[in-house]
């Protein structure tokens, strides 16, 4: 038992100890509170600021990704493109284009074997 606890019960008539005494088992619950809540603030924030240094991260990544991807694109762009111009640049020489012009034009079908026409 503290002083107080023993004064108080020694001096119940004297009303102002006992209000001293509550008042200050009052405070050290207030004091306990304050310092409880302070903490888990204090974790909430940490874990607060923890998620987003993680979303920061996946962040990074999904954008270097997405970096990579877009040059791949541009890259397979590049090469359809090219092999469409080798292809119109080809097609006038090419002896099996003439052959199936030929057939689809006389027969009106598109024919199914080019080893048919023989050039």
């Amino acid at each position: 038992m503290s002083d107080c606890d023993s004064s108080c019960q020694k001096n119940s008539s004297s009303s102002l100890l006992c209000e001293t005494c509550e008042g200050s088992e009052d405070e050290g619950r207030r004091l306990k509170r304050r310092e409880k809540n302070r903490v888990a603030a204090q974790k909430s924030r940490k874990r607060q600021t923890q998620r987003a240094d993680l979303l920061h991260e996946a962040c990074e990544l999904l954008e270097q990704r997405n970096r990579k991807l877009r040059r791949e694109v541009d890259s397979l762009s590049e090469e359809q493109r090219r092999l469409t111009e080798a292809l119109r640049a080809h097609e006038p020489l090419c002896p099996i284009m003439h052959c199936l012009l030929a057939s689809s034009t006389s027969s009106g079908l598109q024919p199914d074997n080019t080893a048919a026409c023989s050039v």
